[in-house]
């Protein structure tokens, strides 16, 4: 600008002595030509005095609007930074911080101005980090991009953080190095992938401990897994997968996919399936099926989806996953909500619904029915004197001589402790009486033998045919009472109600 400036005023000054020239030219008087050059020699000066004036208003005017810039864009630079959820901060080549978002001012619990100048490893001075945190700084000033996990243990009560750090070296506005670091929190994730693990272990530990529903364990890491081409040959498979069908990994490679189906029922799906897929179908679908080799019951959950491979061919992509243990145990749990833990006898809630089902019937086919219910005699002096382990044993070969008295129809049940009852659908009184009598002798001839004691058990009861006007608790009532007298006339006895 002043180089013009100069170049502008030369050209001035020429002008001027070029006047001069023409009037000495013109008139031949010396004296008149000196003024006009004397004035074209000052031209210049005031030229340049102008210009300069004028040059330093644009600089001024241009200093202002480059400074409104820089302070825009540090602003904008800084709101940027702010919205990004994870710490960043900008450190010069002395560690200290010179740009600070508003995520990191938060982790490190100061305000952005306390921080602005200070050195990072000063707001948690630990001798070993500020050692760590120099040498790293050193790294990335001279070109190395820092990009390490942590695990610490921070805050007041010391809470468990994992995250990323990355650190590396830009150009500042006025060309010197300066580090950005910035910090991802993976606490949830990593913490997510421990629970994963650990629930991972605990299920390993108890499929061991159930070996009994449980014949074969194939690893949860991996499920079986495999990819079929479009053709439906196996072009990849897993370990469990191979286990799975008792083969080696490389003998499946090329096999059609149902010729390695554990059953012909489970293969007629197979083709008509991975067409689907193929077309961009998605099967999900649940299997029940027996393996034909150990005979094991098994439930999975079949998962086909179509992918491109490296080549850009379709293929089929499959996992099952086994799901047997729920489902034996969802069975276990159905049974056990009808039927008594410790007999296996139905219990009184489906005992009192299949009963109320077979008074039906018999109310229109017109046909009787009776009720036998009973108890041990003394059976808390079995508990007393031997311990609840006797008695429960004692129960439960109570049970097993009442089903060998039993015909396939009748309908047994634990009422409730030691006591029990039976159903027994086309049977009046006189049929029902002997059959009474029949298991009472079952009990009072035999003792019953238990981990070395003979234990003289007898039972008494009351037996009660139904009437047509009345419900099921209304007989069993009229039952319980003659238990009751059963028991009061010397027990080891049947009364008909």
């Amino acid at each position: 600008m002043v180089r013009k400036a100069l170049e502008e005023g030369l050209i001035v000054a020429i002008v001027g002595f070029g006047l001069g020239a023409a009037v000495w030219l013109l008139t031949g008087r010396v004296w008149l030509a000196l003024p006009v050059c004397a004035f074209g020699a000052t031209l210049p000066l005031c030229w340049l005095r102008r210009r300069d004036d004028s040059n330093l208003r644009e600089a001024g005017r241009v200093v202002a609007i480059e400074r409104d810039q820089h302070e825009a864009t540090r602003q904008f630079i800084q709101r940027l930074l702010d919205v990004v959820p994870m710490p960043i901060y900008v450190k010069n080549a002395d560690s200290r911080v010179i740009i600070v978002n508003r995520a990191q001012a938060e982790q490190w619990g100061l305000a952005r101005e306390a921080v602005i100048g200070t050195q990072s490893f000063s707001l948690a001075p630990d001798p070993e980090r500020t050692r760590l945190s120099l040498a790293e700084d050193r790294q990335v000033l001279d070109g190395e991009v820092i990009y390490k996990e942590e695990h610490s243990r921070d805050g007041p009560f010391h809470q468990e953080q994992y995250r990323v750090i990355t650190k590396g070296r830009c150009e500042d506005t006025e060309g010197n190095y300066v580090i950005v670091c910035a910090r991802f929190d993976t606490t949830k994730w990593r913490q997510a992938e421990r629970e994963m693990h650990q629930a991972l272990e605990r299920e390993v530990l108890l499929r061991k401990r159930n070996q009994e529903f449980i014949q074969r364990v194939i690893d949860v890491i991996p499920d079986p897994f495999y990819i079929k081409d479009r053709n439906s040959r196996l072009v990849m498979v897993n370990e469990a997968f191979a286990g799975d069908r008792g083969r080696t990994t490389d003998s499946m490679l090329g096999m059609l996919s149902t010729a390695v189906a554990l059953s012909p029922e489970l293969s007629i799906s197979t083709v008509a399936e991975d067409a689907a897929v193929l077309r961009g179908d998605i099967i999900d679908k649940e299997q029940h099926y027996i393996v034909p080799r150990t005979g094991e019951e098994r439930f999975r959950l079949v998962s086909k989806r179509p992918c491109i491979d490296m080549d850009g061919q379709p293929v089929i992509v499959v996992a099952h996953i086994n799901i047997t243990r729920w489902k034996i145990a969802e069975r276990k749990l159905a049974r056990m909500a009808h039927e008594d833990e410790l007999t296996g006898l139905p219990n009184r809630r489906r005992f009192i619904a299949e009963a109320e089902r077979l008074i039906s019937a018999a109310t229109r086919h017109q046909n009787p029915l009776s009720l036998i219910i009973f108890d041990l005699d003394h059976f808390k002096q079995i508990n007393d004197q031997h311990g609840h382990v006797i008695g429960d044993e004692v129960l439960r070969e109570v049970a097993n001589r009442l089903m060998l008295q039993l015909r396939n129809e009748d309908l047994p049940c634990r009422w409730g402790g030691e006591e029990f009852v039976i159903f027994l659908p086309m049977t009046d009184a006189p049929m029902a009486i002997p059959l009474a009598e029949r298991l009472r002798e079952a009990f009072a001839n035999a003792p019953i033998e238990i981990k070395g004691l003979s234990l003289a058990v007898t039972i008494s009861g009351g037996v009660a045919q139904k009437r047509d006007d009345e419900s099921l608790n209304e007989c069993l009532a009229r039952a319980d009472k003659a238990l009751y007298i059963a028991k009061r006339d010397g027990r080891n006895r049947f009364l008909a109600a």
